[in-house]
C-alpha cells in the first residue's frame, strides 16, 4: 500500500494547528508519522531544546527522537535548503502508512526563500489542509490560500474551521466552492494548566504558598493598571495567574482577595511580608523572577497553547473532539 500524507497549514498563530495535528494522528488506524520542518515554540526536555509539538508527538505516538521530527530553525539570512527538508522527511516516513506534516505558525514564513507552506508541500508531494478560525481576517486568508494553491497547481483538500461549531462562515465557504472538512469546537479544558508547569518553563522560585502548586490556572491577568481597574478585572477572572511587579502591594492584595491560583512577581523585587503571609494562609503560590513582564506573559501564553504529553485526559479529549468534528475519510483518502 502506498504511503499517504497531508500538509497542515494555518492562517496564523494560535489557529489550533497543533491540536488538529494531534487529533488526526491519534485517530489514524495505522502507523502514522509526524514531521514539522521548522522548530518554533521551544521547550527543554531532559536537557535538550526541541520543538514543543515535536516533543508532544514523539512521546504520545512513540515516534523517533523528537529533535529529528523538527530538525531545522528558519534563518532568513542562512536558510536551509529544500533538499535538506526532503531528506529529513524521507528518513522519517520509513515504515509509516501516513505522514502528518505540520507547517509554521506564520502564514508567510519562508516566503522569501521558497520555503513557504506551498513550496514544502509541493516538494513532499503532500495535499494541503488549512486550519482556520472563523474570524473575518482568517476567512479572507482562506480565499487567498485557495487562489495560491490554484496558481501553483497544488491539491487543497479543504479547510478545518477550528474553535467554532455551527459556524455561519461554513455556508459562505462552501457556497464559494471551498470544501470544509469539519468544525472543531473550542475545547476550554486545553487552556488550563497547573502552577507547577509555570515553574518548569520559567526561571522562577516559590517564596510563598508552596502547597498550592497543583492549583489550576485558567486565565492570565497582567496587573499593570490602577488598583480600582485591576480589582474590577480580578473579580471577573476565575482561577487566574496574576503577573505584577514586586512593589505593587495593592495589586497583590487585591489578587489575594479574589479567585487567584498564583502570583508571578517580575523584576526580582520581593513582595511585602503582609502579602507573603496572606499567600501562605490561602495556599496561593507566589513566584518571583528577574524576568520582565513581557517575557513572563509570553511564557504563560505558550503554556496556554501547550498540551502536556503526560496529560492523558486532555489527549483523549482531543482525539474524541477531532474524531467527531472532522470528516476523517476525506483526510485519509
Amino acid at each position: 500500500m502506498q504511503m499517504k500524507n497531508v500538509y497542515l497549514a494555518s492562517v496564523g498563530a494560535r489557529s489550533g494547528k497543533s491540536v488538529i495535528s494531534l487529533g488526526l494522528a491519534m485517530n489514524y488506524p495505522g502507523k502514522v508519522g509526524f514531521y514539522k520542518p521548522f522548530r518554533e515554540s521551544l521547550i527543554n526536555v531532559n536537557g535538550e531544546i526541541m520543538d514543543q509539538d515535536a516533543s508532544l508527538m514523539a512521546e504520545v505516538l512513540k515516534l523517533e527522537d523528537g529533535k529529528k521530527l523538527s530538525p531545522f530553525a528558519y534563518d532568513i539570512f542562512e536558510p536551509v535548503k529544500i533538499d535538506d527538508i526532503k531528506k529529513g522527511y524521507k528518513e522519517l516516513k520509513k515504515g509509516k502508512e501516513f505522514m502528518i506534516i505540520e507547517g509554521s505558525k506564520e502564514f508567510t514564513n519562508g516566503w522569501s526563500h521558497k520555503l513557504s507552506h506551498f513550496d514544502i508541500a509541493e516538494a513532499l508531494d503532500a495535499p494541503l489542509i488549512l486550519i482556520s478560525t472563523s474570524s473575518p481576517q482568517s476567512i479572507d486568508t482562506v480565499f487567498m490560500f485557495r487562489e495560491l494553491c490554484e496558481q501553483r497547481g497544488l491539491n487543497m483538500l479543504g479547510i478545518v474551521l477550528n474553535k467554532c461549531s455551527d459556524c455561519p462562515e461554513r455556508k459562505l465557504l462552501e457556497g464559494r466552492g471551498i470544501k470544509v472538512l469539519g468544525e472543531v469546537p473550542l475545547i476550554p479544558e486545553l487552556r488550563t494548566f497547573r502552577v507547577s508547569e509555570i515553574l518548569m518553563h520559567m526561571d522562577a522560585k516559590v517564596i510563598a504558598g508552596e502547597k498550592g502548586l497543583d492549583n489550576i490556572v485558567e486565565t492570565m491577568l497582567v496587573g499593570a493598571m490602577s488598583t480600582q481597574t485591576a480589582i474590577r478585572y480580578m473579580r471577573r477572572s476565575k482561577r487566574k495567574a496574576v503577573i505584577t511587579g514586586g512593589d505593587r502591594t495593592e495589586i497583590q492584595l487585591a489578587a489575594l482577595s479574589t479567585d487567584t491560583s498564583c502570583m508571578i512577581v517580575t523584576g526580582g523585587i520581593r513582595p511585602s511580608h503582609t502579602v507573603l503571609s496572606r499567600a501562605n494562609e490561602l495556599n496561593v503560590p507566589v513566584l518571583i523572577t528577574s524576568e520582565d513582564t513581557l517575557n513572563v506573559t509570553e511564557t504563560i501564553e505558550h503554556l496556554i497553547a501547550r498540551i502536556d504529553p503526560k496529560d492523558k485526559e486532555k489527549i483523549e479529549l482531543v482525539r474524541k473532539t477531532v474524531r467527531s468534528g472532522i470528516d476523517l475519510g476525506s483526510v485519509w483518502r
